[in-house]
């Protein structure tokens, strides 16, 4: 078996590409369920704050999903400068040894 080092990549792009139009997708669907909601005037039986619970969880678990992987991705600019600095420790003094 032989792999292509394009072939991988592309591959994994496409993966992230995927996870991340399902997370969009979600959160969508959550936005719609909150509108409706308060559209509905929902919020005044037990049936209405369920809804707002689930739509709201949902909402945020897969906003922090997507957040996380941009993060991982390298798309947020704080998060090259971070990996940047935990690779490279810096030049050593003279007296610190090897």
């Amino acid at each position: 078996m032989r792999t292509e080092v394009g072939e991988f990549t592309m591959s994994s792009q496409r993966s992230v590409l995927g996870l991340i139009g399902i997370c969009l997708f979600v959160v969508l669907l959550s936005v719609a369920g909150l509108a409706s909601d308060f559209l509905t005037h929902l919020l005044s039986n037990i049936d209405g704050l369920l809804l707002f619970a689930v739509c709201a969880l949902m909402g945020g678990l897969f906003t922090l999903m997507l957040f996380l992987m941009a993060s991982e991705e390298g798309w947020l600019p704080g998060a090259h400068k971070k990996s940047a600095a935990a690779g490279n420790p810096g030049p050593k003094k003279a007296g610190e040894g090897k």
